[in-house]
């Protein structure tokens, strides 16, 4: 008998997000090719550009003009994918984000964008020599210090997801306990839903929108060290 594949049910959720951020942008850009140029913005149009605006201006402001007009476009990607990937908890399946291997990938993006702007600034030749400052034996401390922000930021991202899952799973397991304390119609959780809004809204809104920012801003830093200094 052959050997059955199986497909891991977070890389189903990550199809989905693609879809749904691809469904969005496609509408993006049908509204934009509609709008008339002397027209006031609305709808899609008015958010499109306040998305566009809002990201360019951070990244022009962490790293620099020439480099935003290429990474503005991959950080607004980013960014996007990874609200929604936070947020994805609200649909009642797991957020795809509180998986390690999603959170690794995403930072060793960030990992590969940052050694190769020092690369560029400095050559293979100082980046190299770099690694053996200010002593030769500096080389172990100096290697891990350039893997350190790939691990923290995987970590960082993963670690917050992840214990806002089970802090949620742990509520409503309690609840549930205590529901069943009641007569009659503790035979359902009828203490979570009434919890629900104020959990979710914290661990899966807010905390969400937050370790987006972090990681899109770190990403930016990180970035932006590595650039030439403009005198």
């Amino acid at each position: 008998m052959g050997q059955v594949i199986t497909i891991q049910a977070d890389i189903l959720y990550i199809v989905v997000i693609t879809a749904i951020l691809c469904v969005f942008c496609y509408m993006c850009g049908n509204a934009f090719k509609k709008a008339e140029v002397m027209d006031q913005p609305k709808g899609l149009v008015n958010v499109a550009m306040i998305l566009v605006d809002t990201v360019d201006g951070m990244v022009v402001q962490n790293t620099s003009k020439e480099r935003a007009k290429t990474l503005a476009p991959y950080i607004l990607a980013l960014a996007m994918y990874l609200v929604v990937c936070n947020w994805f908890g609200l649909t009642g399946f797991p957020a795809p984000t509180a998986n390690y291997s999603v959170t690794l990938s995403l930072a060793f993006i960030t990992f590969v964008l940052k050694e190769r702007e020092a690369i560029k600034t400095n050559g293979w030749g100082d980046y190299i020599k770099g690694f053996f400052d200010p002593i030769p034996p500096f080389v172990i401390p100096n290697f891990f210090g350039m893997i350190a922000p790939l691990i923290s930021m995987s970590l960082r991202l993963f670690g917050n997801l992840l214990s806002g899952t089970i802090i949620l799973t742990l509520v409503y397991a309690f609840t549930g306990w205590v529901s069943s304390m009641v007569p009659v119609i503790g035979t359902f959780n009828f203490v979570g839903p009434l919890l629900a809004p104020f959990l979710h809204a914290y661990f899966d809104v807010f905390s969400g929108f937050i370790q987006m920012f972090i990681f899109i801003t770190l990403t930016q830093v990180f970035i932006g060290n590595n650039l030439p200094s403009e005198d």
